[in-house]
């Protein structure tokens, strides 16, 4: 008669204390119990499955009755008592499912039984899933299981201790029995593997540990499965393919993988469930404490994640995967909510969630941070000052030099004689940031490092050094594109010496029926009719562009390429017989010029035909016409200054009105 098959995990079943794998804390309890004969009269065994809760019951039920017990309170697993429980023939275990037998009136069979003597010493009655007992049958119980006969010893075993009630674990010493370590259990499964001659290689070996997650019972199953498809385990790299799309950011993979996952024959429930696991190994790992239960191929994989995925990033894909298994409960396709979710993980640039949009912060620093550029630059020696280029001989060696020495007098005597900067005004200190403060700083100590230029350069020679000045720019102002009426009006005032009134009387004269907005065309028109009625454009040396704090150009400053001329040492207007005088003359050493002095005393254009009757209503009639807005823009005149002064007026009776000084004329004249 053949013999029927019997599973792994059946056959491997413990025998003795010895044979239980990584429960010591529970076995040391029990084999003292044991052996000093101070076994307590009820347990409760909690912990996951195939954790050995019943055959820890078993091996207990052994050791009471043994009639060989060893000196270690180990059964000898020889004698009639421990082969009857081992085959379950025994009178002196009984086993009952508290699920098929919650009932009250199932209890109370279960009592009438219990006074009744046994062959052995004692009598082990093992109620397993003890939580799914009815509150009646938990309530019948309560007084036999604190105080049994003396040959009764109960055993009761769940995976779910928070559902039992306190009067029962009260009266209960309570041991809980987790899951097996990796090691442990990759061990125990070479042992299965040669006891009973199994084929199976290292690779079927960690498969099975990886698919039992620390537990015997599915271990052993997962070994059996490998085993029966000839001991080549077929991994399944589902969920592989999607933690490797999910730290690459890969949508196209991660949707792959899923299709790939459920056409083996996978739920999306438990495909997100595997690649959350995958997830909380890495995070673990990444947080120091890997988790013990892994195999080596999930070791590797949890520290391969953990360097390229930052916790952030980990924390934000265990949320969305979590709330995507949640969903998935009332959704009519779950595969919808798993691909979504990946897609969210893959591509933080569709996902406008704050935790998506710190993500992209972070991994634009993550990148800053370890390009070659992001890193601030080396601070490299200043270059040194090329020399500027030999100006052309000039006629006669001394009339060059002493045409320039006038114009370096009179600088810096302007220089001497500027009022001091207000301390508001003041530069920022050497410790402040941004690279417009360095250069300013630099450009400071390379003045203060400088030679000092003499009057008059030294005969060639003499001893001394033959200074050339720089190359003075000249200002090219037919070249100049203005793009707007107020840059027209703006440059003709600071280059030409021309007011806006004439400006816009040439305007409406080139172009009397201009009603719309004039082109760059016209613009450059007007501009070139400008310099061939101006009384004399200036050409001077154009100085940079004084900047603001920050850096950027002082407001009402022209562009870069139409940078206005700053005015000489008097304090005059480009183009001003005052200023053209040379140091020396008179005029040069006079004091500054208030900014409303320098406007008066700015020599107006000769008159001519079309500068008739400026002031009359028909110039306001041709002003309306020539962009108005931008001109009073210029000015920075409220467009309804006249309606706000006639309302305040009629509000407050004698209310007097009184001209401030213009600031942008108020700046100039401290500049």
């Amino acid at each position: 008669m053949p013999v029927a098959y019997q599973s792994l995990y059946r056959r491997y079943r413990p025998q003795k204390f010895s044979e239980i794998k990584g429960q010591d804390h529970v076995v040391r309890a029990l084999q003292t119990a044991v052996r000093e004969n101070t076994v307590g009269h009820a347990y409760l065994l909690h912990g996951p499955r195939g954790s050995g809760k019943t055959s820890t019951a078993r091996v207990l039920a052994k050791a009471l009755n043994c009639t060989d017990l060893g000196d270690d309170g180990e059964p000898c697993c020889v004698c009639e008592s421990c082969v009857s429980i081992a085959e379950g023939r025994s009178f002196d275990l009984q086993e009952l499912d508290a699920a098929s037998n919650n009932k009250v009136d199932d209890m109370r069979a279960l009592l009438e039984r219990v006074n009744l003597a046994s062959p052995g010493r004692a009598k082990v009655y093992l109620l397993d899933e003890v939580h799914m007992l009815t509150a009646g049958a938990e309530n019948a119980l309560l007084k036999t299981l604190e105080e049994p006969p003396a040959h009764v010893t109960w055993v009761l075993a769940t995976t779910e201790p928070h559902k039992v009630v306190l009067t029962i674990r009260s009266r209960c010493q309570v041991f809980e029995l987790g899951l097996i370590s990796s090691d442990i259990m990759a061990e125990h499964l070479r042992y299965v593997v040669a006891d009973a001659g199994l084929d199976a290689d290292s690779d079927a070996i960690d498969h099975a540990v990886a698919a039992g997650g620390g537990s015997v019972r599915d271990t052993l199953t997962a070994l059996e499965r490998v085993v029966a498809g000839g001991g080549t385990a077929d991994l399944d790299a589902s969920t592989d393919a999607i933690l490797e799309a999910i730290a690459e950011g890969d949508r196209t993979a991660a949707l792959s993988a899923v299709g790939d996952a459920i056409g083996r024959g996978r739920d999306p429930r438990t495909i997100g469930e595997m690649a959350l696991a995958g997830l909380r190994d890495a995070f673990l790992t990444k947080m120091g404490d890997p988790p013990t239960r892994l195999s080596e191929h999930e070791r590797a994989r949890a520290a391969d994640l953990a360097g390229r995925m930052a916790p952030a990033a980990m924390t934000r894909a265990l949320e969305t995967l979590g709330r995507a298994l949640i969903d998935m409960r009332q959704a009519p396709d779950p595969r919808v909510d798993i691909e979504v979710a990946l897609v969210r993980l893959c591509q933080p640039d569709e996902d406008l969630s704050l935790e998506a949009l710190a993500q992209r912060v972070r991994q634009l620093e993550a990148r800053l941070d370890g390009s070659p550029g992001s890193a601030p630059p080396a601070p490299h020696p200043a270059p040194a000052r090329p020399e500027p280029p030999p100006p052309p001989a000039p006629p006669a060696g001394a009339a060059a030099s002493s045409a320039a020495a006038p114009a370096r007098q009179a600088l810096s005597e302007q220089r001497a004689a500027a009022p001091e900067v207000p301390a508001r005004y003041a530069a920022a200190p050497a410790s402040g940031g941004g690279r417009a403060a360095a250069a300013r700083r630099a450009l400071a100590e390379q003045r203060e490092s400088a030679p000092a230029v003499a009057a008059a350069p030294a005969a060639p020679g003499a001893g001394g050094l033959d200074v050339a000045p720089p190359p003075v720019p000249v200002l090219d102002l037919a070249a100049m594109r203005p793009r707007s009426p107020k840059e027209v009006v703006d440059l003709a005032r600071r280059h030409l010496a021309l007011e806006p009134p004439f400006v816009v009387a040439r305007a409406k004269e080139l172009e009397p029926d201009q009603e719309r907005r004039r082109e760059p065309v016209q613009l450059q028109a007007l501009w070139q009719d400008l310099l061939a009625h101006a009384p004399k454009a200036s050409t001077q040396p154009v100085p940079p562009v004084p900047e603001t704090s920050g850096g950027a150009p002082a407001l009402g400053s022209a562009p870069a390429e139409m940078a206005a001329v700053p005015e000489t040492s008097a304090g005059m207007a480009p183009g001003s017989a005052e200023a053209a005088s040379p140091a020396g003359e008179p005029g040069a050493d006079s004091a500054p010029v208030h900014p409303q002095d320098r406007r008066e005393s700015v020599a107006e254009p000769p008159p001519t035909e079309p500068d008739a009757g400026l002031g009359s209503p028909e110039y306001d009639a041709d002003v309306e016409s020539f962009d108005l807005a931008e001109l009073h823009a210029l000015d920075e005149a409220p467009s309804h200054a006249h309606d706000i002064e006639q309302k305040i007026r009629s509000t407050f009776p004698g209310t007097e009105f009184a001209v401030l000084p213009d600031p942008d004329d108020e700046a100039e004249g401290e500049t």
